[in-house]
């Protein structure tokens, strides 16, 4: 049996378009350049990416339908100049000779990774939603509290979408996502450790998907729209606890100032998903679309 490490767990209902995995085989198996030393270096690149070809393909016939395998290649040895430091702390000369020396590091699907872009889409206001999108995609068609409570649909204007974009840009930068984390306790009890809920998200971008010939029953700014998050990583369900939150807000059905406490570091230690009243949004509007690598892979 051979075991396959994802880059990232995706629960129930949200898609990958761009997971990235890795597998270990024996070396006796694979065609590496150590077993080919007779070999020039573009002949072993030849036989190498001809092996991941066939592999790949044999492996796609086997594979269920809606699992496609792709860019099957062999991982590279990574070098970082981590080096291990010496017992005596005391030897500077030596430390410092230690500390740059580079350490040969074999290459990881999850710990390798430099980045994650995550998409969410979804579909504003109670008018028109395709059908044909209902895995893909959530439809979003409550009323804003500050909307009247009868008359005409409210129609979202230009204002309040420059809102929702100013809400999601809250979530930018270094912040304790403790209340957007999901099975928090349960995961720390099944690794035995503390899970640091620290988290870097670099961009956070709100997308109009709208076609010219989707506008058909719209009105206002309604329509089809994307997030797109560029995160350093994230904690379980957690992008879907900053979708659902951010809508919430936008609704007016939490306070903007309440979603700025909920990401300050917890100093105290009572922070908890508990201190979030949000639900998460729907998963089948959530999709990850790509792992990032540094320029080895």
């Amino acid at each position: 049996r051979i075991a396959v490490v994802g880059a990232g767990r995706t629960d129930a209902g949200v898609h990958a378009r761009g997971q990235a995995i890795h597998f270990d085989l024996f070396q006796e198996e694979v065609p590496f350049p150590s077993v080919m030393p007779n070999a020039t270096e573009s002949k072993r690149n030849s036989i190498s990416a001809d092996f991941c070809n066939e592999l790949q393909y044999s492996m796609n016939r086997m594979l269920r339908l809606e699992i496609r395998l792709f860019q099957l290649q062999l991982a590279p040895s990574l070098m970082t100049t981590k080096g291990q430091t010496p017992q005596d702390e005391s030897n500077e000369e030596e430390q410092q000779s230690y500390s740059v020396l580079p350490r040969l590091r074999l290459w990881h699907a999850i710990q390798s990774s430099t980045s994650k872009w995550y998409s969410y889409r979804f579909t504003l206001g109670p008018t028109l939603f395709d059908p044909m999108e209902r895995f893909t995609r959530t439809h979003f068609v409550h009323r804003p509290s500050f909307a009247p409570s009868s008359g005409p649909p409210y129609e979202i204007t230009t204002e309040d979408i420059a809102r929702l974009k100013s809400i999601l840009g809250l979530y930018v930068g270094t912040h304790d996502f403790k209340a957007f984390g999901g099975q928090l306790e349960q995961n720390e009890k099944r690794a035995g450790r503390k899970i640091n809920t620290i988290r870097t998200i670099h961009k956070v971008e709100l997308i109009n998907e709208s076609r010219e010939e989707s506008h058909l029953g719209f009105i206002g700014e309604e329509g089809d729209y994307r997030i797109d998050f560029l995160i350093e990583g994230a904690l379980y369900k957690m992008i879907r606890n900053m979708v659902g939150t951010a809508i919430q807000v936008w609704l007016g059905n939490m306070e903007q100032t309440q979603l700025i406490e909920l990401l300050q570091i917890d100093q105290s230690g009572v922070k908890s998903r508990k201190s979030n009243p949000c639900k998460p949004a729907p998963p089948e509007g959530l999709t990850l679309e790509c792992v990032y690598y540094d320029d080895l892979f």
